[in-house]
């Protein structure tokens, strides 16, 4: 994570989650993990802004480190090196 990743505020972290994935992130939250926020920011991807979201902290986080890296790692069948971490939130539930 950089000195440039923003930290977003409760009211960010919720507009920038799609409410359909509220309750996996409470569930995060909850338990004490962070969310990760990455977007795609190849410029030749078909995909370029979409975004992806990761908890993590602990053990039962999908990235267990304290801090997320700047790239989201590569996870099941999907290749995520166009990934770049834009944003991480800890806090109160959505």
């Amino acid at each position: 994570m950089t000195e440039t990743t923003k930290h977003l505020t409760p009211d960010e972290a919720r507009a920038i989650v799609p409410e359909k994935y509220h309750p996996t992130v409470n569930r995060w939250l909850r338990r004490g993990d962070g969310l990760a926020v990455y977007e795609n920011h190849d410029l030749g991807s078909p995909e370029m802004g979409h975004r992806q979201y990761a908890s993590f902290g602990s053990a039962a986080a999908q990235l267990e480190t304290q801090a997320p890296p700047d790239r989201l790692p590569d996870m099941g069948q999907r290749i995520n090196w166009r990934y770049v971490l834009v944003g991480v939130y800890r806090g109160g539930t959505l």
